[in-house]
C-alpha cells in the first residue's frame, strides 16, 4: 500500500519563485500607481524632485495616458444639439429664419459651477447621443433623405421613403422615436426662446466629435475637433401642454 505524506486536502506550499512572482507584480501595481497620482497632482515639493519631464516620459510614451485622458473630468466624446426655427414676429406679415442655437454649449456655460444640475440640464445632450447613434445606424441613403424632410412629411410618409432605401425597420422606428422627442424639444425650446413671436417651424441639429489620435494631442484637444454634423429637416411646431410651456419657460429663462 502506498503510504501518502499528508493528509488529503492539505494545501501544497507556494514555490519561492511564484512568492517572488507575485511580489514583484505588486510593487510594480503600486509603484505605476504612485507615478500616476503625481503626474496627476498638482505641483508640490515631491512632484518637483521627481520632475515633470520624467513623469513624462514614463506615462505618455508607454501608456499613453496624459494628464487630458485620466485626469478628472476627461473627455472622449463630446455631442451637440443646436436648434433653430423660422419665425413670425409680433405684427409682421414676413417670416425670419433665427440663427443656430447650441442648446448643449448654453447648458454647459450654466451649469459649469452646478456641483448637481437638476436632470433637465443633460436633455439635450442625451437627445444628441441617442439621435447620433440612430442616424449612424441608417444607410447613407437615407440619411440624405432625412436631410430633406419637409415639414408638412407627415411620419407615415417619412418612413415609407426610409424602408424604400433600407430594409432596417427597427433603426427606423428607432429614430422616428427620437425625432418626435426632439422635435417636440425644439418646439417648446423655441417658444419660450422667442416669446411674444409665432414658431411657425423648427430645425435641429446633432453633432459628434471624438478626442484626437493620441499621436497629436499635445497640438490639438477635444475643443479642436470640428463636429460630424447631421442635419434634419424642417418640422412643425409641437404646441404642448399649458404645463410642459410653462416648464420649459422656467427651464429656458432660468
Amino acid at each position: 500500500m502506498e503510504i501518502m505524506d499528508s493528509e488529503p486536502g492539505t494545501p501544497v506550499p507556494s514555490r519561492p519563485w511564484q512568492r517572488w512572482s507575485i511580489l514583484s507584480l505588486a510593487v510594480l501595481a503600486a509603484v505605476h500607481s504612485v507615478v500616476l497620482m503625481l503626474w496627476l497632482a498638482p505641483s508640490s515639493p515631491l512632484r518637483d524632485a521627481v520632475g515633470s519631464s520624467n513623469l513624462a516620459s514614463y506615462v505618455d510614451p508607454y501608456f499613453q495616458q496624459g494628464d487630458n485622458g485620466v485626469g478628472i473630468g476627461a473627455q472622449f466624446v463630446d455631442e451637440s444639439f443646436s436648434i433653430r426655427a423660422l419665425i413670425r414676429p409680433e405684427g409682421a406679415k414676413k417670416t425670419t429664419l433665427t440663427t443656430w442655437v447650441d442648446v448643449t454649449a448654453v447648458e454647459r456655460r450654466s451649469t459649469v459651477h452646478d456641483l448637481d444640475p437638476a436632470r433637465v440640464h443633460a436633455t439635450a445632450r442625451r437627445l444628441a447621443t441617442n439621435l447620433n447613434l440612430a442616424m449612424f445606424n441608417l444607410e447613407p441613403e437615407q440619411r440624405k433623405l432625412i436631410r430633406s424632410v419637409k415639414a408638412l412629411d407627415g411620419v407615415t410618409k417619412v418612413r415609407a421613403a426610409l424602408t424604400k432605401n433600407g430594409a432596417n425597420a427597427r433603426s427606423i422606428t428607432s429614430f422616428l422615436a427620437y425625432d418626435q422627442m426632439a422635435t417636440q424639444f425644439a418646439s417648446l425650446y423655441a417658444r419660450s426662446l422667442y416669446d411674444g413671436d409665432q414658431v411657425v417651424q423648427v430645425q435641429y441639429r446633432v453633432g459628434r466629435r471624438t478626442v484626437p489620435p493620441f499621436a497629436d494631442r499635445d497640438k490639438k484637444t477635444l475643443a479642436d475637433v470640428d463636429y460630424r454634423i447631421f442635419y434634419f429637416g424642417w418640422r412643425l411646431p409641437f404646441r404642448g401642454s399649458t404645463e410642459a410651456r410653462a416648464a420649459f419657460d422656467s427651464y429656458v429663462k432660468k
